[in-house]
């Protein structure tokens, strides 16, 4: 097994292969453009993929350790490494047999021996295809204005998260935020002044998520962070600095004059924790839901926490 660490503008290739000859001499001629991991057993190829995450698998058909398809059907049940292209090495040249390889999801699949011009021209097309289909998933998971998550992926992340904290006992806490009054805002200066207010938001979240953190946008003028191991009270510190944060932002009309308002927010958090476990993703977001009800009938610009009573937000200072 050879581990070569990966090199900024380089794609990385693992290659799965038991020949001990052709695992060489493939992986002296990929280290020319191509950082290269290589093993000649599937498990340890498993393990690498999984640790690493290439860019793509140069896998044999046949292992002793492994069928290379169950190795492939191995990946895919993986979300670490599902994404990955793999192309088969084979020397089999049965049409039913390479057939079934593309079936259960190989991107291609290349004859022993292959020339150096054939190998490198199919792992090219491979990682181009992937790239774009990477590029496109990010597209129809981004909200276009902000760059944050759309719903879409919020659904997905939502539950990834909510499985998490379950199975591992950590607290997980959702904030909704919502823009006060954007309405008002496109209303009386415009759309052009309603998108900057929204990008200040969306730029306060983005200055306090942690690694760990998700943010999305919602709506129009709704926001949602998911905090995995903060509790409901701890997710409202952080709540507070994105709602004292806006506060200081300077708005402008369209004609560059200073607006006579200033942004803020309303916020409702709720939490799934062993104290306190929510049933379901639909019983955690009906409870934060029902808390930002709760700090808008109040009065908008606070922070509140379902089941707390609604608090005043501090006086801000001029």
């Amino acid at each position: 097994m050879e581990r070569r660490g990966r090199t900024p503008g380089r794609s990385l290739v693992l290659i799965i292969e038991d020949d001990a000859g052709v695992l060489e001499s493939l992986s002296d001629l990929l280290a020319s453009r191509f950082d290269v991991l290589s093993a000649g057993d599937a498990g340890v190829g498993v393990d690498l993929a999984r640790e690493h995450r290439p860019d793509l698998i140069l896998l044999d058909r046949f292992l002793p350790s492994g069928d290379g398809l169950a190795v492939l059907e191995t990946l895919q049940q993986d979300s670490r490494t599902e994404p990955v292209p793999v192309i088969f090495l084979t020397g089999d040249a049965d049409e039913a047999t390479l057939e079934r390889c593309l079936e259960m999801g190989a991107v291609d699949f290349i004859h022993k021996p292959a020339s150096a011009r054939e190998l490198m021209a199919r792992i090219d097309r491979a990682l181009r295809q992937s790239e774009q289909q990477r590029r496109l998933q990010i597209l129809a998971q981004t909200d276009g204005l902000t760059g944050l998550a759309n719903f879409r992926a919020l659904t997905v992340r939502l539950e990834e998260e909510f499985r998490r904290a379950q199975r591992y006992q950590y607290p997980l806490s959702v904030v909704v935020i919502d823009l006060d009054h954007l309405k008002a805002i496109n209303d009386g200066m415009g759309h052009d002044v309603g998108n900057r207010a929204i990008l200040a938001l969306a730029n306060q979240l983005k200055g306090n998520l942690r690694e760990s953190d998700f943010a999305a946008r919602f709506g129009g003028d709704e926001f949602i962070a998911l905090l995995p191991h903060q509790t409901a009270q701890e997710a409202a510190v952080f709540a507070e600095r994105i709602r004292a944060g806006l506060r200081t932002v300077g708005m402008q009309r369209s004609d560059g004059r200073p607006a006579p308002f200033g942004l803020s927010v309303s916020v409702g958090i709720a939490d799934h924790t062993l104290e306190v476990p929510r049933e379901d993703t639909d019983a955690l977001m009906k409870a934060a839901d029902a808390a930002l009800y709760e700090a808008k009938r109040e009065g908008r610009d606070r922070v509140v926490v379902f089941g707390k009573p609604a608090s005043h937000p501090p006086m801000q200072r001029h």
